[in-house]
């Protein structure tokens, strides 16, 4: 409202405010209202996700790697559980050159590359969102089957300071056999020559120890731990010539480095109830809340006479193994997680045990440590065994075949020339037969996955590239 003259007819006092002549301001209004801000704002958030996600998941299609393989079926319904159960939040499902694990020298330094994703069985790539889990896209052939099924039921059965939750729901079905499958066979050629490397080392070790094969699915949840039957040890041989196949000949009659005091075997001590016991039990008996999955059962260190005699419980055995992993067992590597003398401190400590250092408030003390000494017979056949000629260790010859490799990892005790008999069997131990056995193992698991996803009408690579010979990533 306004008067005649122009002025506004406010208070007067609110009326000087106002120049004469000039109109008052107009109403404010908003020039964008909420609907207009809210369809702005989702059509800017789906125009970023058509870019990022959508359009290279439907227009990049880069051709299968040499190292790519295919899921078979059960791995294809184990990818289904793993993304229904969000595992991927946690894992990642690819390497990059960055990650903690690359270029160490006992691992598989391999990196991800587009091509290791081709095709719909592993499209779109369970990337995951973050690394609070360790990354899983490397994972095949690491652990044996029975491994992932205690770790699967309780991940603190197999890593007491894991924070991954239970998956015990998923041992219904056989759901779980599924999901393994998928972590055992993700890993492209690479990984699937790891995975007959285990599986194969899981025969002979098995076969060698006299245990029965490792129950499957829930199973495990309700069974006695496995107990081995006597070794019938052919003529000539000694009973741990297969265990000490697979472990370094360097390492065969080392002693430990670090001095016996009690610092160093409270240390490992420590590190054992951190890192051990899940396993191998409070006790150190082998009878941990995993051991009921395993084939063969965790090591029992409460014997006297192992600890001062065994063929293969020195030192050096006992280092090699914490340091690589058991292929075949359920020992897997702890050489990403433990330094060099922490190895040696857990080593002094399994010495002590068969003099309850285990017990509750004892501080393990340099007399109860048990000193390791050769028997005359290993010494004898080591004597006969260890030679510079025939020994793959000093042949200067590369080996470029990936399943004599890969036959090496698994047997690092073996020369070129050794040949040993299985617990009183007619199959042998030796380079070639690991290699041949590892590559039939390979090419089984190869072909029924290629057959499988064939019938399911998954895109295919060309024939050609099924024939590429798998790789073995990292120093040997």
């Amino acid at each position: 409202m306004s008067t005649d003259d122009g002025r506004s007819g406010l208070p007067p006092e609110a009326d000087e405010r106002i120049p004469r002549g000039w109109a008052r301001h107009p109403r404010e209004r908003m020039l964008i209202t909420p609907i207009i801000a809210g369809v702005g704002g989702l059509l800017a958030f789906f125009t970023v996700v058509a870019i990022v996600v959508w359009l290279p998941i439907h227009t990049f299609d880069p051709p299968a790697s040499a190292d790519w393989s295919p899921l078979s079926n059960q791995a294809v319904a184990g990818r289904n559980i793993f993304a229904a159960n969000g595992c991927y939040v946690c894992h990642s499902g690819y390497s990059r050159p960055q990650d903690v694990r690359n270029a160490l020298y006992f691992l598989y330094p391999k990196i991800s590359q587009p091509g290791d994703f081709f095709g719909s069985d592993q499209s779109p790539n369970l990337l995951g969102t973050e690394r609070t889990g360790p990354d899983l896209s490397q994972e095949a052939g690491w652990h044996p089957d029975d491994w992932q099924r205690a770790h699967f039921y309780d991940p603190r059965f197999v890593d007491p300071m894991s924070l991954m939750p239970s998956m015990k729901s998923l041992f219904s079905d056989k759901q779980v056999e599924q999901l393994i499958s998928f972590v055992q066979m993700r890993s492209g050629k690479s990984g699937l020559l790891r995975y007959a490397g285990q599986l194969y080392s899981k025969h002979v070790v098995i076969t060698n120890q006299g245990f029965p094969p490792a129950p499957i699915g829930f199973e495990g949840a309700h069974a006695t731990i496995a107990e081995s039957a006597e070794p019938k040890v052919p003529a000539g041989q000694i009973p741990e010539v297969p265990n000490l196949a697979q472990i370094d000949r360097g390492y065969w009659l080392s002693g430990d480095p670090l001095p016996v005091t009690p610092q160093n075997l409270l240390r490992g001590k420590r590190v054992f109830l951190e890192r051990c016991v899940g396993c191998h039990g409070i006790a150190g008996d082998g009878k941990g809340p995993g051991a009921k999955f395993m084939t063969p059962a965790p090591a029992d260190f409460t014997s006297a006479d192992d600890a001062c005699c065994g063929g293969d419980t020195g030192p050096g055995d006992f280092y090699y193994r914490i340091l690589h992993g058991w292929p075949g067992t359920g020992m897997e590597n702890f050489g990403d997680r433990l330094t060099v003398d922490d190895i040696w401190r857990v080593v002094l400590f399994i010495k002590t045990i068969p003099n309850h250092t285990l017990d509750r408030n004892v501080l393990p003390q340099p007399k109860d440590y048990i000193t390791w000494q050769p028997s005359k017979e290993l010494l004898g056949w080591i004597a006969t065994r260890q030679k510079m000629t025939s020994n793959a260790s000093f042949d200067k010859k590369a080996v470029t075949d990936p399943f004599m490799q890969e036959a090496m990892r698994m047997f690092p005790g073996l020369a070129a020339g050794d040949t040993f008999y299985i617990n009183g069997t007619t199959e042998t131990l030796s380079l070639t037969a690991a290699r041949n056995a590892i590559r039939s193992i390979y090419f089984d698991l190869l072909n029924r996955a290629w057959a499988q996803a064939k019938a399911r009408g998954d895109k295919l690579p060309p024939v050609w590239q099924k024939a590429i010979p798998p790789e073995v990533p990292g120093q040997q």
